[in-house]
């Protein structure tokens, strides 16, 4: 079993870790710094959203978090590269997937063609392992840590899960309901027993009223859910340039009141094992939600539907509306009790 791959200096390359069963616990002498991105893919609209542009910007946003763990949806070949080729991420992180090795070449992330999920430890992951989701062929990505925190007490095994749920409102609920059951029974039955599990990403609960798929025994942390809407069409100018003139969040066009609101919290941060973390310790805020380019700063953003709309759609310059991605990333600090 692998524990990932961490970049060789002496071979210029990425190595496998190998996974430890008994591997000594790594001190934590501060609360477990994680962090969420959906960074939006390469595939598509080169012109209109810039992908170097954004995936320096992102890189940038990524490093300045000094995060034990990060977790990314939406990445595809190119963006993983990238990552890997930061000095950064070089120096300081385990990678869950590289492009060179067989063992990842079933992952969305690394084949080319489409998108999957990435984390980045700092800390020295025992594990790493991916689960597939059912309906959508999609890997999440999980990897286990084994932390002593500064609090004293037993040491604990914590497991980190980047998921990324298949998207679209109404039709796909049920599916993802299913995709967040399988993963959660994936991590429930992992051995040895974790004593905390954290599943985050962009998890695309387009109502509020899809919480009630989160499963028994995991809740979302309430500084994270505090923080509001990670995709929000009035804060992110970026938006109504991306999608079509007609789509489902504006009632295709006819009006907002026909579609999905705008403001969403499509990304979570689920936890099961709460008791062993003081929840109303922890602290959360976005990050990579403020536009690129100077010029966009302080600009209204265009309207959802209307003549202004029209006349702009995809007719200014990137620099008065590129963000780094669609969505407002989450970082979120997890403090531990002592047992």
């Amino acid at each position: 079993m692998s524990a990932g791959w961490r970049f060789s200096r002496d071979d210029s390359a990425w190595a496998p870790v190998e996974a430890e069963a008994a591997a000594p616990a790594t001190p934590l002498t501060r609360p477990l710094r994680l962090a969420t991105l959906n960074c939006l893919h390469d595939l598509k609209d080169a012109d209109l959203l810039q992908h170097d542009v954004r995936y320096a910007a992102i890189c940038d946003e990524l490093r300045a978090l000094d995060a034990d763990v990060i977790g990314l949806n939406e990445v595809t070949r190119t963006l993983l590269e990238r990552l890997l080729a930061q000095p950064w991420v070089r120096a300081h992180y385990t990678a869950s997937a590289v492009p060179e090795d067989c063992r990842c070449a079933h992952l969305s992330a690394v084949g080319g063609t489409t998108f999957g999920n990435l984390l980045l430890s700092r800390l020295a992951p025992t594990s790493v392992a991916y689960l597939e989701q059912p309906g959508d062929g999609r890997h999440a990505h999980v990897i286990e840590l084994h932390l002593a925190p500064a609090q004293g007490g037993a040491p604990l095994h914590v497991a980190v899960c980047s998921a990324h749920l298949t998207s679209c409102p109404w039709l796909m609920e049920s599916r993802r309901k299913l995709q967040l059951a399988a993963i959660s029974s994936a991590l429930a039955a992992a051995t040895p027993a974790l004593d905390v599990c954290v599943t985050m990403g962009d998890l695309n609960f387009h109502r509020e009223a899809e919480s009630a798929s989160i499963p028994d025994g995991w809740v979302e942390v309430p500084a994270v859910v505090a923080l509001g809407p990670t995709w929000h069409f009035a804060r992110n100018a970026m938006l109504p340039h991306y999608l079509p003139l007609r789509n489902l969040y504006n009632g295709l066009g006819l009006g907002t009141q026909l579609g999905w609101p705008s403001p969403m919290r499509l990304d979570r941060v689920l936890v099961r094992g709460m008791a062993r973390l003081d929840g109303a310790a922890a602290k959360a805020r976005l990050f990579a939600d403020q536009p690129i380019h100077e010029r966009a700063r302080g600009r209204t953003p265009l309207p959802q539907v209307g003549p202004e709309l029209r006349e702009a759609h995809r007719a200014l310059p990137w620099e008065e509306y590129l963000h780094p991605s669609d969505h407002f990333g989450i970082f979120v600090e997890l403090p531990f009790r002592p047992s």
